[in-house]
């Protein structure tokens, strides 16, 4: 349950590291993601797409406040621009709307679930969103109509299984450790516990 829904220092600083190391990780699954187009083509290139959602999805599970998953996301997509990324223009509308499609299904939810179904949505709206953006600033009309649907349908999935399944799995292997006691889901996993045992 939150109990303010303002940002605190500690919170800020979290987000601030986590999304900075998945922004230099970002950089590098770009150069993965082109070895994989060039061998299985467009459609093979969504792949990838979810992992492009877990900056936002995993600092939205730990701290669990409105505007997490956003913020999340554009300061990847900057950490992503300043260690060498040559199309600072596109990263940064697409950690925008990656972002904000993330963001939207947090908001649905009134900022209360954190589920995993909850995650899975997030990831298949933060592809979706990168979807939508990528078609039009790339041209992907170009492309025949099947092509274009399963393109939707890999990335769809891959922010299923990559941004929503994978963000939960790696922030609880977080939490097992400690390390994130003093934060929402640490605390929500203690009491969890606490009530398991009583």
């Amino acid at each position: 349950m939150i109990t303010s829904r303002t940002l605190n220092l500690r919170e800020i600083v979290v987000m601030a590291f986590i999304s900075a190391v998945f922004g230099v990780l970002y950089l590098l699954w770009v150069f993965l993601n082109q070895v994989i187009t060039g061998v299985l083509g467009p459609v093979g290139g969504g792949i990838l797409a979810g992992s492009w959602i877990m900056a936002p999805i995993v600092c939205a599970l730990i701290i669990q406040k409105p505007g997490v998953a956003l913020i999340a996301e554009l300061i990847a997509a900057g950490t992503e621009v300043m260690v060498g990324s040559v199309n600072a223009g596109s990263v940064l509308i697409l950690g925008f709307t990656q972002g904000l499609g993330a963001e939207i299904i947090f908001a649905v939810f009134r900022y209360r679930s954190y589920k995993l179904p909850v995650l899975m949505l997030a990831g298949m709206a933060g592809t979706f969103a990168s979807f939508l953006t990528t078609y039009v600033m790339y041209g992907y009309s170009e492309y025949a109509s099947i092509v274009i649907w399963m393109m939707l349908g890999v990335m769809l999935v891959s922010g299923i299984i990559l941004g929503g399944w994978g963000s939960h799995y790696l922030t609880h292997s977080l939490v097992r450790t400690g390390v994130l006691h003093n934060f929402a889901l640490g605390k929500a996993e203690y009491q969890k516990r606490t009530e398991d045992s009583a």
